[in-house]
This record gives structure tokens, C-alpha cells and sequence, in this order.
């Protein structure tokens, strides 16, 4: 089930007119002071420019290809960059799946700049990805890519085709044979960048897996050992730091909220032990808050389907393999995401959400 179809299930109202972007505006009119003027109403803090050269705001998100209110599957994708403007530090990397093509990099790079005051710049596993049918208007076309904001990081390295790389499906069907997978969407992209402030480099990835529909079950453990070599790879692995972000199409456990770990994730996840030696920025948020690790990360899903699943990750790794500090993990729901456009904007469209599948941000430390 998709998620608009999910509210709408809960009386959600009917679709808004489409977007334009607004300017800033208070949520509410001012208050009147003691002598019965009106009050000044205090504007909504906005994020600022990170410059501390310790750490990187990084977010990753499958943004359903820029959904809009008028379209067939339907979505408010300013929502979370709303969200984004609410928070302490503007993005510095944003890790983006399910993008259309290079016409809407270029939309999200303008949009960004307006939401944002400054530039950013992208790269994309293709810019003009094949085209499939899945049932949704403007969405024929599915690519990933890796953004960043250009006052801090510059780019070192991001040269087709030595940049991508395709993700693995099982074919035959039900077999235990990995094979290159047949879709564009599943092409993975990396980008060498240098941090201009702390004059250290990172590589940064954008990845996306097949769905278990479409023979993507038993190879999540071979795309996660080569997620982990394409950081290295190709003169990539020259960075102080590693930073992926995806979109894995299967969970994290077996059943959300409990710690039956599937077998990629428990590859994946260097604080479980795992091979890969990656550490999972929302899992480590939990485990530095104490409690039932499971609990906390129940509420943290990132796909409603049949259920809730977290099947979106933002991961990190250094060097040497060991996990690097990371802090400050969101998720930001889509209730987040309406209340900061009305906080922004004035109005919302609240049957709107800002993609299917809910984003994840955190601080990735050198």
C-alpha cells in the first residue's frame, strides 16, 4: 500500500491545487500586546551553514521522483525540504534514490538554492536512465544521485562509467544465482568530494536494490559486500571517509521492532558484528539512547507497505573499517513534514506526503 493510499484509508481530504513555492510566513497571526496592538510574531528559526569541519549534515531519501499533488500517485515533496530548513544545519550531502533524470536533478538543485540561500551540486548514475512502466505518471524514468552543498564540499571524482554500478538480482527466479539486475534504477552512484573546511576527502554513495519481486531476495547479502567494494573502487577509496545511503527494498528484521536481524543487515552492520563493518546512523541512535534497541527503532520505520519497514539506511565507514561516530539521527514523519511547511508556508495540503518512503538525516563525524 502506498502511502497517500494509506491516508486516504483514514479520511484524508482531496487533493490540493498544485504547489508553488512560498515565501516564509508565520503559522499563525501576531498576538496583540498590553495595549492592545498587535504583537511582532517571531520568525520560525531556519537552518543555517554548517561549518563546523568535525562533521557532515548528510540526509538520504528516495524522493519518488519529485511526487507532486496532480499526479497519478500523488505527494508534496517541498514537505520534507521544509523539514530540512527547520532543523540546526542546512544539508551537506543529500543522497537521493528514485530521481527521474538529469531535467529533474536540475529542478531539485534550483529548488534547494531557493529553500536554502545557497548552491548545490549534483551527479547521477545516468542522466537519461531507460524507461519502465509501474503504473505511475512521471515516473517512467528512476535514477539515483549524490548531492552536495558547494560552499563546503567540492568534487574530486564522479566519472561514467567508472562511477556506477549495477545492482544484483536473482535469475533464474528462486535461485541462489546473482546476476547484473535489468532495471536502471538499480544503478548505484559515488562521488569523491573534498571538504573545504577540514581539507579531508569523502566518498558518498547513492544506492538502490531490486525489490523481492523482481529477484531481489536472496541477493541483499552480495549487494551489500559490493556496496562496501564500490566505495573503494575505481580510485574512490583514497577518502578519510564513506557515506552511503539507500534504499534496500528489505528490512532491516523480520518483523519490525524486533531484533531477529535479516542476514544482509546483520552483514551490513558493524555493531552487530557484521563483516562490512558499516554503522547504521539510526541503529546507533538507539544504542546511545539506552533501552530495548528494538523498541526504539520500531517507531523508525521507513515504508508502510502491508506493514511498517525500515528499508531506507544512511550508513558510514572509515578507512581503516571501523564505524565512525555518528549523532543526531531523524526520521522525519510525514506529520513532520506538513507541520513545517504550514510553519513555513501559512497552509499545508495534510493528505500529502512528502514521498512513500520516510527520509533519514544524522551527523557523520570524521
Amino acid at each position: 500500500m502506498k502511502s497517500w493510499q494509506y491516508r486516504a484509508l483514514l479520511g484524508a481530504a482531496a487533493l490540493a491545487a498544485p504547489f508553488v513555492l512560498a515565501s516564509p510566513a508565520p503559522a499563525s497571526g501576531p498576538a496583540a500586546d498590553a495595549g492592545g496592538a498587535p504583537a511582532a510574531t517571531a520568525a520560525a528559526a531556519e537552518a543555517v551553514p554548517n561549518n563546523d569541519p568535525s562533521f557532515l549534515q548528510v540526509y538520504d531519501a528516495n524522493v519518488e521522483n519529485l511526487p507532486t499533488t496532480t499526479e497519478s500517485c500523488p505527494g508534496d515533496w517541498h514537505d520534507l525540504m521544509y523539514y530540512m530548513r527547520l532543523q540546526e544545519y542546512r544539508p551537506d550531502i543529500y543522497l537521493v534514490q528514485q530521481i527521474s533524470h538529469r531535467d529533474q536533478l536540475d529542478l531539485l538543485l534550483t529548488r534547494m538554492e531557493e529553500h536554502f540561500g545557497e548552491t548545490y551540486a549534483g551527479v547521477l548514475a545516468e542522466n537519461d536512465p531507460a524507461e519502465f512502466e509501474n503504473g505511475c505518471s512521471g515516473k517512467v524514468q528512476q535514477t539515483n544521485a549524490v548531492v552536495w552543498r558547494t560552499d563546503r564540499l567540492s568534487l574530486k571524482l564522479s566519472a561514467s562509467p567508472g562511477n556506477r554500478w549495477q545492482a544484483q538480482r536473482e535469475y533464474p527466479a528462486d535461485s541462489e544465482n546473482c546476476v547484473n539486475n535489468n532495471q536502471a534504477r538499480t544503478k548505484g552512484v559515488k562521488a569523491l568530494l573534498e571538504d573545504k573546511l577540514s581539507g579531508r576527502t569523502v566518498t558518498a554513495a547513492s544506492f538502490h536494490w531490486p525489490t523481492q519481486s523482481h529477484g531481489g531476495t536472496y541477493c541483499n547479502v552480495s549487494n551489500a559486500g559490493e556496496l562496501n567494494n564500490e566505495l573503494t573502487e575505481d580510485g574512490y577509496g583514497v577518502a578519510d571517509l564513506f557515506i552511503a545511503g539507500g534504499d534496500t527494498n528489505h528490512s532491516a528484521s523480520g518483523t519490525n521492532g524486533d531484533d531477529n536481524w535479516t542476514t544482509w543487515y546483520r552483514a551490513a552492520n558493524g555493531d552487530l558484528g557484521g563483516a562490512y563493518r558499516f554503522r547504521d546512523a539510526v541503529y546507533a541512535g538507539c544504542a546511545d539512547a539506552g533501552g530495548p534497541i528494538p523498541d526504539c527503532l520500531a517507531d523508525k520505520w521507513t515504508l508502510y507497505t502491508s506493514g511498517p519497514r525500515r528499508v531506507d539506511f544512511l550508513l558510514a565507514r572509515n578507512p581503516d573499517g571501523a564505524p565512525p561516530r555518528t549523532s543526531h539521527p531523524v526520521v522525519p514523519t510525514f506529520a513532520e513534514g506538513d507541520a513545517a511547511d504550514l510553519e513555513l508556508t501559512g497552509s499545508d495540503n495534510g493528505a500529502m506526503d512528502y514521498s512513500d518512503h520516510r527520509s533519514v538525516g544524522a551527523r557523520i563525524h570524521y
